[in-house]
């Protein structure tokens, strides 16, 4: 397997933080960095916001972007002149339907998250055998992607 870059590991870390709301001891171990590396991440490169910027505009981006397609296309339903065609909405939602149903690492990354934590309510010498090779198939996954 090939070795995951630190930009490749940066751009990981971030999506744990922000989409799976882990700890920066939690993502360190996962990652194999130290959890200075995370802090130092987590503050963002110069000219950049920080994670916790970064996590609270994710948390509100999609909830503003429906509301938006909404109003327009009630405006088109009454025969209003919307800002947004027609042709363009439709095209719009479309892409995001397409974005919606593409699997990637971060889409595995939070099933595997969710059956993990099902698992060890269930059987907890099992579920550290899962994560050990749920852990083992995201670096594979991300090595795909490099």
């Amino acid at each position: 397997m090939a070795e995951i870059g630190n930009d490749k590991k940066r751009e990981i870390a971030e999506d744990m933080y922000i989409r799976l709301g882990l700890t920066g001891r939690e993502i360190a171990e996962n990652l194999g960095v130290t959890e200075q590396t995370v802090s130092r991440w987590k503050k963002g490169r110069e000219g950049e916001k920080s994670w916790d910027d970064r996590k609270t505009e994710a948390q509100l981006t999609p909830l503003k972007i429906k509301e938006l397609l909404l109003k327009e296309a009630e405006k088109l339903a009454k025969g209003e002149e919307s800002l947004v065609k027609a042709d363009q909405l439709s095209k719009i939602m479309a892409a995001i339907d397409q974005l919606d149903k593409k699997i990637n690492v971060r889409t595995v990354m939070d099933v595997f998250r969710e059956f993990d934590i099902w698992m060890s309510e269930q059987e907890p010498a099992t579920a550290i055998q899962f994560t050990r090779w749920h852990k083992l198939f995201l670096q594979y996954r991300v090595s795909l992607e490099a």
